[in-house]
This record gives C-alpha cells, structure tokens and sequence, in this order.
C-alpha cells in the first residue's frame, strides 16, 4: 500500500534543470544545448550577482573570473545521475531512493573519491525600494534555509580528519555508482514555487573531488518533488456561517450558511456540500452564483526596514451554479472534483504559507423601485487539502509515528545499496550504542604507529543529528532590474517579529 501511494504522482514530476556550470569558461562556451533555466534559479544568480553559467553562490560579490587555481580540471568528463522509477519520483517520509551515479570520461582521470549529495532549501526573496540615498535604488534581500544536506561516497576512499585522502585514476569508459537513501519518518515542507521569489526545493547532485583539493567536477542539479504525507481529519460535517457585504464592506447583503460533509479533502475526491443564500434587502433575487477553488499562497521575510510579504492566488478549478427562480432565498448543490495538478497539502513553513478557499461571488437583481439594481457581493470558505484520506490512516506502515521536521533532528540517511534497508539502530540496544560508538571511535592505548590502525567507522553507524543552516545575502540594483521579481514589496510591517 505504500508503495502504490508514494509512485503515485499527484502534481509534480522531477524537473531536472540546466547544466550547472563548474567547468572552465571554455567548456561553458561550448555547451549549446541546455534546458530553461528554472525561475528561482535565475532569482538567486540575480541575488548574488552570479553568472548564469556559473555554480549557485552564497555570496552577494560579484564572481570571480576563472583562474588557473579556480577554474576545474580540464577534461571532458561528464556526471550525471539517474534515479530508479524514472523521472516521475515523488519523495515522501520512510521511503528508500535507489539509483547510479553515471561518470562518462574519455581518458584517464585522477580522483580521490566521487559523492552524491541532497540537501533542501527554502529560499526567500525580496526586492524593495531603497530610500535615504541621493537617488531611489532598489535592493534585493534573500534569505535561504538549508534544512539538511547530507551526501556519502559513492567511489574512493572515506575522507578522514587526520589523514590525506589518496588518490586513484579512473580509467576511460562509462562507469556506474550506486547509491541508496532512506527518507526519514519526518514531515518537511512540500515543494513549491509561489511565490515569485520563494521556493522549497529537494536537490540532489554528484561530485568528483580531484586529489589533494584541486578543483574537481559536478554534476548538474536535480530537483525532485517532495511531499509530507499529512492525513485528514475524522470525517465530520461541518457548517461555516457568514454575514456577506457589498462591494463597499459597508451595507449587508445575505446570510451565507454551507454545509461541508467534512473539514479536508484530497486529490481526486468528489465534493458535495450545499449552499444556502438568504438576501437581507427584501427586494432582491439571487440571480447568478460562481465559485473557484484557489491556492493561495504567502511568502514573507524579515529584512532591515520590517516585514515584506507576497502573495499570489492560483485558480485550481471554477464553475457556475443553475439559479432557477426564487424569491431572494436559494438551496444550491455544489459538486465538484478535486484535480492532483498543482494540489499539495494545506502547509505552513519558515517564509512561506499555503491554504485554500472556495471563493463565491453572488449576483443579486432587485426587483422594485424605479431604478434596478444589481448588487453583488463574494466571501471565502476555507478548505483543508490532505493526502491521504482519514479512513487509511492505519493502512500506511508506521504513518502514526510521523514526526515534524520542527521536532525531529533526524536526517536522510545514505546506506549501503546491496542492502534492503539501512542497518536499524533498534537491533543493538540502546544502552549499548554509547559504548560501542566510544569503542569504534577510541584510538588503541598503544603508542603509535598502532594508533594509525585505528580502523574506519562506517557512516551508517554514526548518529548525527539534522542541522539547519541559514545564509543572508542584499544587493543594491537600479531601478528595473531583475524583473523576474516583479515589482518591489511594500513593507507590510515595521514589526521586528517575522513569525506567521
């Protein structure tokens, strides 16, 4: 069951955007043919001031010229790498990623070992206006949050803290790596893109480190979907009751009563909930009802001056509801079907908040008095967006002990990929990890060189807990630049305080 629920792709694919651009100038000359370039990519080059041929930097200088000691190793040899299942992989708790690391090299290369790594981030972005200077310039602020990264050798020698990696060569040919990863049973954000400037991405890329630190090579990035799995509520029907105004927020126009038959829904489900309209002016007749379903979502950062905040409504699905003849007073079915395209969970993260709403506009016509009339007016309904319905909640193994990523220090772990699983911590006791850790970890009493024969601990048994990192980087820009980022955000608050 679990297996059938996580291939299951609901409304994202792997996207696997352009070559990143760890080689020499030369080579990047040479590359003609690449994919777009993913908006939130061209985002962070504008941020740091970075070409786009080049790698993705944390710094907000401008990039430096390639340099004998800068630049990578000159040879053409390509890394890549392809993942078990395809390009339709979604990422969700307690699941195992398989796949091989491919390195193509028509001559011998020297290499102390080759990694693969994955890491998420959530990236906020904000352009403002500058004001105080001889001259309105704008600025662009940018916060981004690793939640993890982690990465493992796929081929060489495990790097030590006292002692130089050693180096080997690589013959020509194609060579394949394999490579395992298990999820933990922790809920992190979902992907996303919206808004413009913000995003959460889960990245994967594989790396080959040259002997002694010279410059090495890269693969270019995958960005693979993730998805929490978050279950509904108990099935319970629910009613939302509303007062409705006109236009002007001023003058009442109806009394909005629905009825839900419960509180979240997933893709692919059917709604039926019914909608009851009842016009305050006794002299109107509901005449025209519409409805969307939006995605709404938030992004928000703390920057110098306040609070900058942006938001974007997609449109999910909408529809027109048969009015027949009434007398200002209306029961009307709704009905419609929840599509997997673009529906993720209902979430809330560090920068970035998504809901939805079903919004209603209502038509009114009055049918006395000299003058007719045809006030309207809408009002929202919130809508819980789920999964996994609440009567399989006791069908996905282990699903109610998710943890938060908020609590959880747990991290995704690389184990070896001849085997099923990585090796459980559960099947040494607990009180035992502390001293067999101290034991594998303690050099021998003896005096050297017997402390060189200190063996190496394999990294599956080293517990490390999840870490999260967070870098800040603000550049000045003229006026009109980076328009990817639209137009600048106005200051929502001078509040310090950047929490929802």
């Amino acid at each position: 069951m679990m297996n059938t629920m996580v291939n299951a792709a609901h409304s994202s694919t792997l996207v696997i955007p352009s070559e990143c651009g760890n080689t020499t100038a030369s080579s990047n000359t040479a590359s003609s043919a690449s994919s777009p370039r993913r908006l939130s990519q061209t985002i962070t080059d504008i941020v740091t001031g970075s070409n786009p041929n080049t790698t993705r930097s944390r710094s907000g200088s401008s990039p430096r010229s390639p340099s004998p000691t800068h630049a990578e190793i000159q040879t053409p040899k390509k890394l890549s790498i392809e993942f078990e299942g395809g390009t339709h992989i979604i990422v969700r708790p307690n699941r195992i990623i398989r796949g091989v690391v491919h390195l193509k090299t028509p001559q011998p290369i020297q290499a102390s070992q080759i990694r693969i790594r994955f890491r998420a981030e959530e990236v906020a972005t904000a352009k403002v206006k500058e004001y105080g200077l001889e001259n309105k310039i704008e600025r662009i602020d940018q916060s981004i949050t690793t939640y993890f990264d982690v990465s493992t050798k796929v081929w060489g020698t495990e790097p030590s803290a006292y002692l130089m990696s050693p180096w080997e060569v690589i013959e020509p040919g194609e060579h394949q790596y394999p490579f395992a990863l298990k999820f933990p049973n922790v809920n992190f954000p979902p992907s996303t893109d919206d808004p413009v400037g913000f995003s959460i991405h889960y990245i994967w890329s594989a790396h080959l480190d040259a002997p002694s630190f010279n410059p090495g090579a890269r693969s270019k990035e995958y960005i693979m979907p993730y998805r929490p799995i978050v279950c509904a509520p108990p099935t319970k029907e629910w009613e939302f009751t509303q007062t409705a105004y006109q236009v002007d927020k001023k003058t009442p126009i109806a009394n909005i009563r629905a009825k839900l038959p419960r509180r979240a829904f997933c893709p692919d489900e059917d709604v039926d909930m019914e909608l009851h309209v009842d016009s305050i002016p006794t002299d109107l007749v509901v005449t025209n009802v519409n409805f969307t379903l939006n995605k709404c979502c938030t992004g928000q950062i703390q920057i110098q001056r306040g609070l900058a905040r942006k938001s974007k409504v997609r449109k999910i699905i909408s529809g027109s509801l048969p009015v027949g003849g009434n007398g200002g007073s209306i029961r009307l079915p709704v009905k419609f079907h929840v599509p997997t395209r673009l529906v993720s969970p209902s979430f809330l993260s560090r920068h970035i908040r998504v809901y939805y709403e079903m919004l209603f506009t209502v038509q009114f016509t009055s049918h006395g008095g000299l003058l007719k009339s045809t006030p309207s007016c809408e009002f929202s309904i919130p809508i819980g967006i789920t999964n996994l319905p609440h009567n399989h909640l006791l069908h996905i193994p282990n699903l109610t002990s998710v943890q938060s990523y908020l609590q959880s220090k747990e991290s995704p772990i690389f184990f070896d990929p001849f085997l099923d699983e990585p090796p459980s911590q559960s099947s040494i006791p607990s009180e035992l990890w502390g001293p067999l850790t101290a034991a594998l970890t303690t050099p021998p009493i003896t005096s050297p060189p017997n402390y060189f024969s200190l063996s190496d601990l394999p990294s599956q048994f080293i517990q490390k807990d999840r870490e999260e990192r967070t870098t800040f980087t603000s550049r000045l820009i003229k006026p009109g630049m980076a328009q990817e980022l639209g137009d600048p955000i106005t200051i929502v608050s001078e509040n310090k305080d950047c929490e929802w």
